[in-house]
């Protein structure tokens, strides 16, 4: 770097000092001064830039309150309830309740009607041969009935229409 001090012009080292002493209010000459010579006006606004200026703090509470504030500046808009009149709520009530009614008359009209399942009717041999010895499986009695040919079958019936029937 050069170690000799620089030579200004005699206006310019005033208006510099003027400067250095207060950027915002050099001066009345040193603001004439800067008028006329860009250098002088180029370190008034350096001085300026590298002024210290206090940093402005929000006032306690301002970010808590401020959505409040937003919506106090908004316009206000009337609730669902109101805008919406009787008649439309009287509408959407009857509505419902014909979708109700219709949906239920639909479920009775497509019901089908109950059928109770029958069981053809068996040989009265079953009930005949029925005992009351525990453990006994009745399925073997069925089975057996079932092994007859057609001519044993007619002759088992005929056997059993003509004998008494049991008591118990």
């Amino acid at each position: 770097m050069n170690a000799e001090p620089l030579h200004l012009p005699e206006a310019c080292a005033a208006a510099l000092a003027a400067t250095e002493a207060d950027p915002l209010d050099p001066g009345p000459a040193a603001e004439t001064h800067m008028k006329a010579c860009t250098a002088c006006a180029e370190a008034r606004v350096f001085f300026l830039a590298q002024e210290d200026s206090p940093e402005i703090l929000a006032p306690a509470g301002y970010f808590d309150h401020l959505p409040g504030r937003i919506l106090r500046k908004l316009p206000a808009r009337p609730a669902l309830h109101h805008r919406m009149g009787l008649l439309a709520w009287t509408a959407a009530a009857a509505m419902l309740m014909a979708v109700g009614a219709g949906a239920f008359l639909a479920g009775r009209a497509n019901r089908t009607p109950y059928v109770e399942a029958a069981l053809p009717r068996q040989p009265d041999i079953l009930d005949v041969s029925t005992t009351d010895t525990p453990f006994h499986n009745r399925e073997e009695e069925a089975a057996q009935v079932q092994a007859l040919s057609p001519e044993e079958m007619k002759a088992l019936l005929k056997r059993l229409d003509t004998a008494p029937a049991p008591t118990r």
